[in-house]
């Protein structure tokens, strides 16, 4: 006997929402030590832990119904992180339940209860059955649960595409080779123009492209860009790398500014899997401190990916009520109301399928 599942995946590469659709009328009876167990399938891209959705119809005996989301490691030697987990359970009609089932509900951390395999984390929900019965259950004898987990790899980031080992090559070997000089803060970095120019559709349109003879120099300046940010941009464009070394030992805050900088970067000069890396990264860095400011910047920049995080990071009560207690919370009332609207239409919109 199983569970009907049906999964809708978000934005996020690492992140769904799914509702678990429940047979009642079937498995109130069941013994109390009986757990109904499926896996929840993730993206490809996320193939290093195991989701589960378990439910007890008759915990321990009692008169609950226990329905728990667990996250555990595949692969020992790759470290994720569980952003956020939560289990709501809706009325018969699919609006919020009443305010009396709430008042039964207990929720918990997923160390309670025994998962095989290196337990990331989770969350369990209780509820008196007779609530479920009377609020949840409909004609059909089904009620439904709705389930979030956000998980993302922190470090490293993920993979990059392999690039051939010419840029390598050019740079280690023959550096007295280098055509072009940039100068950025005040730091002059010299460069190959056909390097450059075979990475980036800017570059190449400067520095081969119809202007580009008039406009010759033996220094190019570079403006509005950080010199430790053009270094990285340099570093990828040659050896195909982002900054992991540089930044592994960095808290969120960190790495957050240190990723938006290269974003930026990117996106000027055409790059367009470095921005897409970057954004990646950007997901991963996502917390109560850097939540805010990352959408900010991910509505400015029409993040396709980053604004979504941000917002089902919000959406997860425990994480709103520390980011709304925050002075960056109160600085974005006022300055972007807009964009504080979006974030409670995404708070209280409706999860069902």
């Amino acid at each position: 006997m199983a569970a009907e599942l049906a999964c809708s995946v978000s934005d996020s590469l690492e992140s769904k929402s799914f509702n678990l659709r429940l047979q009642h009328s079937v498995t109130k009876n069941l013994p109390g030590d009986h757990c109904i167990e499926t896996d929840v399938p993730f993206p490809s891209g996320a193939g290093a832990f195991r989701c589960t959705a378990k439910y007890w119809p008759n915990w321990k005996l009692s008169n609950c119904i226990t329905i728990s989301v667990v996250v555990t490691r595949t692969h020992r030697h790759i470290r994720h992180k569980v952003l956020a987990a939560h289990i709501d359970l809706p009325g018969k009609t699919g609006l919020p339940a009443p305010v009396d089932i709430m008042a039964g509900i207990t929720r918990g951390a997923m160390h309670v209860l025994a998962a095989a395999g290196d337990v990331e984390g989770g969350t369990t929900l209780s509820v008196r059955r007779a609530d479920v019965e009377r609020y949840c259950v409909d004609d059909d004898g089904h009620f439904t649960a709705l389930c979030t987990v956000a998980v993302s790899r922190s470090w490293p980031p993920p993979p990059l595409p392999a690039f051939p080992t010419l840029g390598r090559d050019i740079s280690v070997v023959a550096p007295d080779l280098a055509d072009v000089s940039f100068r950025v803060e005040g730091e002059t970095f010299a460069a190959h123009r056909l390097v450059l120019a075979a990475r980036s559709p800017v570059f190449k349109a400067a520095l081969y492209g119809e202007m580009a003879e008039s406009k010759a120099s033996s220094v190019v300046e570079i403006e509005d860009m950080r010199a430790p940010t053009f270094r990285s941009m340099l570093d990828y464009m040659y050896h195909g790398s982002l900054p992991v070394a540089a930044t592994a030992e960095m808290d969120d805050a960190a790495v957050k500014m240190e990723f938006q900088h290269l974003y930026v970067a990117a996106d000027r000069y055409g790059l367009d899997t470095l921005k897409e890396m970057c954004e990646e990264v950007l997901c991963a860095s996502v917390s109560v401190s850097t939540v805010l400011s990352n959408l900010v910047f991910a509505e400015e920049r029409t993040c396709a990916k980053l604004k979504p995080r941000c917002l089902d990071f919000l959406a997860v009560g425990e994480n709103f009520k520390e980011v709304a207690v925050t002075s960056e919370y109160f600085d974005m009332m006022m300055e972007s109301p807009g964009l504080l609207a979006e974030v409670q239409n995404w708070f209280k919109r409706p999860r069902l399928s």
